[in-house]
């Protein structure tokens, strides 16, 4: 009797943790089994699709894998889905890029009535031909072209054939790829800006610019158009510290010259004083606004319930990252957090900091360089799972950018998996490309493009819940968003703002989803 086994793709317990492949030797889809059945239901009176239905049962591979090569180990826990609808068996999470498939020695199990197992093999870089399965399981197969197993059995069934599949990834899935835009330039109306700060409000994307001659610009977009701007002329009233602006969910802060706080609409149609004054600016928090005080005090605008205490002489004043504010179900309360900066002594810090609601805490100590003006990208990567059988998937901090204690800029993209109380260097596959500048001062967001594909030519299969939360599958249809990182600005080395805008993508994140 063939043994179904269903899977069912399940998420972790932790916010921070989702398995994204589950690794079983058989796996037959409830949509195939379904089908199957209304076959047999509807034609149990015709006598050839039953005998069809029985060929397809007594034929079925139940089992298909890999053995370990010399060099590539790993191959035994490739996951091979096996589709009996459509003959096609194949690898849903590609292999490792640059993996040899033209000498492949696969395990294949069949139900006790198979008597004949044929590879075939046509279009291959280094073998043609026919292999005997059941008389030579050892011998290697060249998968570099079309591969079909024939299977037949004891009786007079026709015999049936599998077309085989080995996806083999054509880039690193986990290098983080960086491309400028099509509209390369920040969006001003003048060129060459002299300063921009950009920020997210209201579901739009708002730029504020100095302009080369002095004046101000603000440019708007939205994330689902980013690149086509509309650029106005901005006017305050009074001079705007342009780095210092702030957005709520439909408000926006910034503060003048002299430190006082002012407020507007997403629109920045009209700007009214606050009344309060600030030594600076540290960010936006759950609708309100986060400084320090012109007493020297931690403040909030609107004040809710911060605790007005005294600033650390370690904490700092300014030119710390971004501040990100994240929620998950081990916080009564969103915490805010953000790393480095400069203290009021002028000291470098190499700190990470978080508001919890009320109370600024010091998160960590170390694990980053002391820096100033560096970009907090709240991202994901991942990690094999403890068995090595698949990847998990993490959302993780990624620190990049900044201004070292020595003056120069800082090119080492820094990693933490537990919302910056532990940092370690990234590998390889996340740092900056040659091609890209190392800047300070980066304004980032992460918008997601939606992607879509069709797997009609891929494995079917119910599930309750997908390994990404934002997979949505009708049929053979399925769509998915990409989360994109997008870098605005900066200055470099020799404090100059940089007119472009970065685009960067962790490639497997664009893969289509395992589900």
């Amino acid at each position: 009797m063939l043994n179904l086994q269903v899977e069912t793709l399940t998420a972790a317990n932790s916010t921070y943790s989702r398995i994204v492949k589950l690794t079983t030797k058989t796996t037959i889809s409830l949509a195939i089994l379904f089908g199957s059945m209304s076959m047999l239901t509807t034609a149990c009176n015709e006598k050839d699709n039953t005998r069809a239905f029985n060929n397809v049962t007594n034929l079925a591979v139940t089992s298909f894998s890999l053995k370990n090569v010399k060099l590539e180990e790993g191959l035994d826990s490739a996951y091979f889905s096996i589709d009996l609808d459509k003959k096609l068996i194949f690898n849903a999470d590609s292999l490792p890029k640059g993996t040899p498939v033209d000498k492949l020695v696969a395990t294949v199990k069949f139900s006790s009535t198979v008597s004949e197992a044929i590879f075939e093999m046509s279009g291959g870089t280094t073998r043609e031909g026919s292999v005997n399965y059941i008389e030579n399981p050892t011998d290697s197969i060249d998968f570099t072209g079309n591969v079909v197993l024939r299977v037949k059995g004891n009786s007079d069934d026709e015999p049936i054939s599998y077309r085989i599949k080995i996806n083999v990834h054509q880039v690193d899935p986990d290098t983080l790829f960086w491309s400028e835009l099509s509209t390369t330039e920040l969006p001003s109306r003048l060129g060459s800006p002299l300063k921009q700060k950009t920020v997210e409000s209201d579901s739009k994307i708002i730029t504020l610019l100095q302009e080369s001659d002095g004046s101000y610009t603000i440019a708007t977009t939205t994330p689902a158009e980013i690149g086509h701007w509309t650029r106005t002329v901005a006017t305050f009233g009074f001079t705007p510290a342009v780095e210092s602006l702030a957005a709520s969910d439909s408000k926006l802060y910034i503060l003048d010259d002299k430190g006082e706080l002012y407020s507007s609409d997403s629109n920045a149609t009209g700007w009214a004083d606050t009344g309060v004054v600030w030594k600076s600016m540290i960010g936006a928090y759950e609708g309100t606004v986060l400084g320090i005080g012109a007493d020297g005090l931690f403040d909030q605008y609107p004040v809710v319930s911060i605790a007005r205490n005294n600033i650390p002489a370690n904490f700092p004043v300014k030119g710390a990252s971004n501040l990100v504010t994240l929620s998950n179900k081990w916080t009564s309360s969103p915490v805010a957090l953000m790393a480095g900066g400069i203290t009021d002594s002028g000291a470098l810090s190499n700190k990470t900091w978080a508001f919890d609601g009320t109370n600024w805490i010091e998160l960590s100590r170390g694990g980053i360089p002391a820096i100033e003006g560096a970009s907090l990208i709240p991202y994901y990567h991942f990690r094999p799972s403890a068995a090595g059988n698949s990847m998990v998937e993490y959302a993780v901090w990624m620190l990049t950018g900044g201004r070292l204690a020595d003056g120069t800029l800082n090119r080492t993209t820094w990693i933490s998996y537990d919302n910056g109380v532990n940092w370690t260097a990234g590998n390889e596959s996340i740092q900056l490309p040659e091609e890209m500048p190392a800047l300070s001062g980066c304004d980032n967001l992460v918008i997601s493009s939606q992607f879509s594909a069709n797997l009609a030519d891929a494995w079917l299969k119910i599930v309750s819940r997908p390994y990404r939360a934002n997979v949505e599958v009708s049929g053979y249809e399925v769509e998915w968003d990409c989360p994109y990182i997008y870098l605005f600005g900066g200055y470099d080395a020799d404090g100059l703002l940089s007119s472009k805008i970065w685009r960067g993508v962790l490639a497997r994140l664009t893969f289509t989803p395992i589900i």
